[in-house]
């Protein structure tokens, strides 16, 4: 080789001094002609076995079994919510109400010269005010999780799609290789040369589709998972806030 020489020991390694060597090229041999015998062959780096590897029978259920999690987590989501959140808004609504009416009240005391009164409305204002905080925290909480239904299920839908189609990859290769045998052993016995292993692109194309769309379904799921775990910690911080408020009224 013009450049080096290195016994490569794997095919991972054959890729990446293939990608060294082709970057290179243009500035070593700008106008040179390279001889046949010293030009890499890269048929074997993209075969479908190289290109996209069969998943093995364990990992597929693995992902079935994160599948069926995502969808019934989506299914546990949505059930609890639509009471949950009907009872939040009413708290929150009935909370804003009890708070105007302390106003009122402590608005009054002021009005009357009763310091007293007025400070211990003062207090119950701001105690009911870091109420409302948590039930504002728990619906940024609940909102999240209705978000989350839809991204679950998704998840969940998709990834069932990506094991069938890994399936329907293995049963491809499977029966292209049973008939190369075949093929290969009526040749031999024709004393014929063997023919060359041909697998169909189709299955191999929307296995590499469904990677496409697992990864990024996947990804607005954990987006939408970091969006809930700020959610829990704004709700954390409200309670914390009112049990400080309460312990100074």
């Amino acid at each position: 080789m013009p450049f080096f020489l290195v016994k490569l020991r794997s095919r991972a390694l054959r890729t990446a001094t293939l990608a060294a060597a082709l970057a290179l090229t243009p500035i070593w041999a700008s106008g040179q002609e390279v001889a046949a015998t010293e030009t890499v062959v890269v048929t074997d780096l993209y075969e479908l076995e190289s290109l996209l590897p069969d998943m093995p029978s364990g990992e597929l259920d693995s992902v079935r079994n994160i599948a069926s999690w995502c969808l019934e987590m989506s299914r546990v989501f949505d059930g609890r919510l639509a009471e949950a959140r009907t009872r939040i808004d009413f708290q929150r609504d009935l909370k804003k109400v009890e708070i105007k009416g302390l106003e009122v009240r402590q608005k009054a005391a002021g009005k009357a010269k009763d310091d007293e009164s007025r400070k211990a409305l003062e207090a119950e204002v701001k105690v009911q005010k870091a109420e409302l905080d948590v039930l504002n925290a728990i619906k940024d909480v609940a909102d999240q999780e209705q978000a989350l239904v839809k991204d679950l299920e998704a998840a969940g839908k998709v990834l069932r799609g990506l094991a069938g189609d890994f399936d329907g990859l293995a049963g491809n290769r499977s029966s292209a290789r049973r008939a190369w045998e075949k093929a290969k052993d009526q040749a031999e016995q024709a004393g014929l040369p063997a023919p060359a292993l041909v697998i169909g692109y189709g299955a191999n194309d929307k296995a590499m589709r469904s990677i496409g769309d697992a990864g990024k379904d996947l990804k607005g799921l954990g987006d939408r998972l970091m969006k809930l775990a700020k959610a829990r910690q704004g709700l954390v911080g409200a309670w914390e806030r009112m049990e400080k408020t309460k312990a100074e009224r």
